[in-house]
This record gives structure tokens, sequence and C-alpha cells, in this order.
């Protein structure tokens, strides 16, 4: 042992696994950042347009996860769609399974042969960036160049590496981890948990496979903890967040973790299939002892979404309740993600959609605390009344100040047109908001003064409130689906409502001259039928809002 130790040239050796450490690591991280610039905003489009069922996420997860090289930017794009509303939490899950499936392309080209060509690669990836202009094409030569720098780096540590499986003592740190695979497991999530990058760890792993220094059970233990480390980043994405946007990292954690606790019960037969596989089903030599890695990779992931993927719902539901909603009414906190104005404005003014949306439900929400406290006479529904007026009064600032900056960014006509039905919308759920703060503070004050209302004034307010509710959710579904004959419907229920009105007017005259209510009682009544009546008329407003934009974008198409 001595005298190998001597024979090692460590000066040299040393340099060429950390040199060679950094040239993989960085070109790992240099691959992603230029095939996302490749692909552009195209691929937030493709996730939100794309996911409408389990199965085509998982397909939409491996395209994605595949050409950029990395689940933890799938997952976490992921994050951020889910948290901008623009995507479901169902839909999230089935891009994550494909994710988990879509980062072993990696792992399968490290294991094939192609090292021996990263030199012209990254010669030819060099040219496109040195002599040609175009942008497109310069990140293509980024992504190429980056691609024969991951082979560079591995060839260089490899050979190092091979010097050092000598070394009793590296012999026995792994054979220890074979021994004992849970050192395997911690091992692969320290490790990926510090690189931030999967397809790093199973890179290096699959030349200390090669070189001989890990055993197969070692190996695969290794990956299992691979897979867990790699959600870190999905997690570090949703601090803060939404529930939705945790919920969406939690489904990744929880993925990587039944397959972990899976593979690791089954961790002795597993190894045996995978050295079966590799040895004897396809005779001696014929998968490359890095490809074997791989195909442990591969298959860890695909079975796992097949155990998995009839239980979407259920692991949905399973993570609910890990992790709930902070309050029933608390859906104020849909982000809105400012760097979609400059990479897509068209997901920009959706996810601001989402959010006026959300905001509307608000609206309605306030509507029946509103309605309960007037009939009902407690003080909760007044409270949660007050705390959705002000969550109004926020989510419209925030909404407002984000169309704004959408609007300084290039739109097309349409985009414009949207835009500003948009801030009108906003404006007309916050003025309902203020009249149904009014028409709260009125009955707080006709409650506590033990103001009682007549009997037919009461019901005509109550027919008012029926009337304005289905007015409120029929706008606000217009709004959402553009459906005109719904938008149609408001405005002709607008001048039903203006009818009601005065006529409830003129009964209230009669029963003033009829000395049959309180002077007290009439000023109250007065108030509050005026801003019923307000709160009709800015629904009216958003019904002719999506009349106006659903004729007015019809035009333009001929």
């Amino acid at each position: 042992m001595g005298l190998y130790l001597l024979a090692i040239d460590w000066k040299t050796t040393v340099f060429a696994i950390v040199g060679g450490l950094g040239i993989f690591l960085f070109s790992i991280t240099m691959m992603t950042d230029s095939l996302k610039k490749l692909a552009g905003s195209k691929l937030r489009l493709i996730l939100e347009k794309s996911t409408n069922t389990p199965l085509k996420g998982i397909f939409v997860g491996i395209i994605v996860t595949g050409l950029i090289q990395s689940s933890s930017a799938t997952t976490v794009l992921v994050v951020g769609l889910v948290q901008a509303g623009l995507m479901t939490l169902p839909q999230a899950v089935g891009v994550i399974f494909g994710a988990n499936i879509g980062t072993t392309v990696t792992s399968v080209l490290i294991g094939l042969k192609i090292g021996e060509y990263a030199l012209p690669i990254m010669f030819v990836g060099s040219v496109l960036i040195f002599f040609v202009k175009k942008r497109k094409v310069q990140d293509l030569g980024k992504a190429i160049l980056s691609f024969g720098m991951l082979f560079f780096g591995l060839e260089t540590m490899g050979g190092a590496l091979a010097q050092l499986v000598e070394l009793p003592a590296f012999q026995n740190i792994f054979l220890t981890v074979a021994d004992y695979p849970i050192l395997g497991v911690l091992a692969g999530i320290g490790t990926t948990v510090v690189i931030q990058s999967s397809s790093a760890t199973i890179g290096i792993l699959q030349q200390l496979y090669a070189t001989g220094a890990v055993p197969l059970m070692g190996a695969i233990a290794i990956v299992l903890g691979d897979n867990i480390g790699t959600t870190i980043t999905s997690v570090i994405a949703s601090i803060g967040g939404t529930s939705a946007a945790r919920r969406t990292a939690g489904i990744h954690v929880m993925f990587n973790m039944i397959g972990t606790i899976i593979f690791f019960i089954l961790l002795r037969p597993y190894t045996a299939l995978i050295a079966f596989v590799s040895e004897k089903m396809f005779g001696p030599g014929y998968l490359t002892d890095k490809l074997t890695i791989s195909l442990a990779h591969v298959t860890f992931n695909a079975i796992t979404v097949l155990l998995l993927f009839g239980f979407v719902k259920q692991l949905v539901w399973l993570i609910s309740k890990i992790v709930p909603s902070k309050n029933e009414i608390e859906v104020d906190d849909v982000v809105l993600e400012e760097r979609l104005i400059k990479e897509a404005p068209e997901l920009a003014l959706e996810n601001a959609k989402k959010a006026i949306i959300n905001m509307g439900n608000v609206a309605r929400g306030m509507f029946e605390y509103a309605f309960n406290y007037a009939f009902e006479n407690d003080h909760k529904d007044f409270d949660m009344g007050i705390q959705c007026e002000e969550m109004i009064d926020r989510m419209d600032d925030k909404i407002h100040n984000f169309l704004v900056k959408i609007g300084a960014s290039n739109l097309e006509n349409r985009q414009v047109q949207q835009l500003a039905k948009d801030i009108d919308t906003i404006t007309d759920l916050e003025r309902i908001g203020d009249h149904l703060e009014n028409i709260l503070e009125f009955f707080q004050e006709r409650h506590e003064n033990k103001i009682e209302l007549h009997e037919e004034a009461r019901a005509d307010l109550l027919d008012l409130f029926d009337f304005l509710r289905m007015s409120l959710k029929e706008a606000l579904q217009a709004y959402i689906n553009k459906d005109v004959l719904l938008a149609r419907e408001v405005n002709i229920r607008e001048s039903v409502l203006d009818k009601k009105v005065k006529q409830y007017r003129k009964k209230h005259i009669t029963r003033i001259q009829d000395c049959s209510c309180s002077e007290t009682e009439a000023g109250y009544y007065v108030d509050i039928l005026s801003n019923l009546e307000r709160i009709g008329d800015h629904c009216n407003n958003m019904a002719v809002n999506v009349l106006f934009e659903v004729f007015t974008h019809d035009d333009q198409l001929f």
C-alpha cells in the first residue's frame, strides 16, 4: 500500500478530480440555462396549456425536463405556475411525475460511450457561439459546448478516480456503504442537497461505479437518496408561497419518499434484478457500467410513476391534509409573477385574471356575510364581512399595480383591450366591496339601536338580496368564461332591478305616509336600497365589459 501511495502523483490526481468535477458541474448548469433560453417562454405556455389530465402532464413533464435537462427547473416552474394560479394541483402532479422520468435522460447520455467525442462536440459549440450572431444559434452553441464539457469533465475526473480505486481505505469507505445501505441513501441526499442537481450526483456516481469504487448495491442506495435530495429545490421555491405552491412541492417530496421507501425495502432483490438485466439478459459487456446506474435510475422513477399514477386523487387529498389552507377565506395570496410580464405577457394577463377571479369570489363571500348579518344579526358575520372588504382593497391595489406594469410592456391590441377591461373589472369589484361595507355598517347601527324593519320592507330586501346574489354570480361567471349569453342576462337583469328598486321606494313612501315605519328606519332603508342598486350597476358594468371585449375581438377577426 505504501509503495502504491508513493506511485500516485497526488498533485495531478487531486487537480484532475477537482478540475473535472468543476467542469462537470459548470456544464450541467450552463446546459440547463442554455436550453431554457432556447425554449424561452414557450415552456410556461406548454406547461400551462397542455396538462389538463395527469397522463398528459406526465408526457409534458418528461419532454420539458428532457429538453432543459433539469427536473429541479421543471418543478420550480410548476410551483411558480401553481402559485400564480395558472395550474391546478392535480395538473401539477402529472408534470412532477413526468419530470422524475425526464431527469434520467442525462444519466442515459452519460451511460453511452460519448466521452471520446467530447472535444469535437465542444469545438462545434464554440464555432456556433463565436461565428454566428443570432442569439438563438448562440444559445444552441452554448448548449452543445456544455454538452461536450460535461463528458470532458467526467472523463478527466474518471481517469484520476481510477487511480484511487486501488487504495484499501478508499475501497473500505464504499464497501461500508454497501454493508449499510442507509448510509448510501443519506450520502445521496446530502450530496444532491449541496450540489442542487440530481443529474450531477448521478453523473459522479456513474463515474465512481465505472471505476469499481462503489458496489452496485451501494450505488443504488445513493440513487435512492439522490431522488429525495433533489426535492429540496422545489421546497425552497415554495417557501413563503401559497398553500397550493407548498402542496405542489410536498407532492414532489411524497413521490420520491414513497418510491425510496418501497425500493429500499426491496433493495437486495432490486439490485439483483438490475445486475441480471445488465449482465445476463443482454450478455456480458452489452451495457456499460455507467449505463447500469442509468438503468437503475430510470427503472426507479418509471416504476414509481406506474405505482402512484392510479392514486393521484388520493395523493392530492393527503397533501391537502398535511398542508392545510391557512383559513377558509384567505384567497388573496395568489402570487402575481412579475417575471411573466417580460417572458410571456399573455400568461401575465392570465395570471392577473386568476387573481381577479379570486377577488370576485371574495366579493361574493362578503355578499353572503352581509346578507347573514342583515337578517340573523350574528356579529361574526360582520367581522368576516369587514375582513373581506379589507382583503378586496389589498387585492385591488396589488392587481392594479401588476396590470399597470403589464401595460408598460409590448402588447398586442387585443391584449391592451383585455388589460383595460380587467382594470375596469377590479374597479367594479372594489366598489361592490365598498357598498357591501356600507350595508354592513347600516345594519350594525340598526342592530345596536334595536331598530326593527317593517315586515314588508324586510321581505323586499330579501328579494333584492336574492336577485343580486344571482346577478353577481352570473357577472363573475360571464367574466371568467367570456360568456355572452350570461353577460346579456346580467344586462337584462339590471333593468329589472331598477324597476324593483323603484317599486320598493314607492311602497316605502306609502309606509311613511301611513306612519307604519319610523323616521330612523326610513333613512336606513333608503340608504340600503341605494347601495343595493349600486351593486347591481357594477354587476352590469362587468357584463357590458364582457360584451364589449367579445364583440370587439370578433370584429378584429374580419
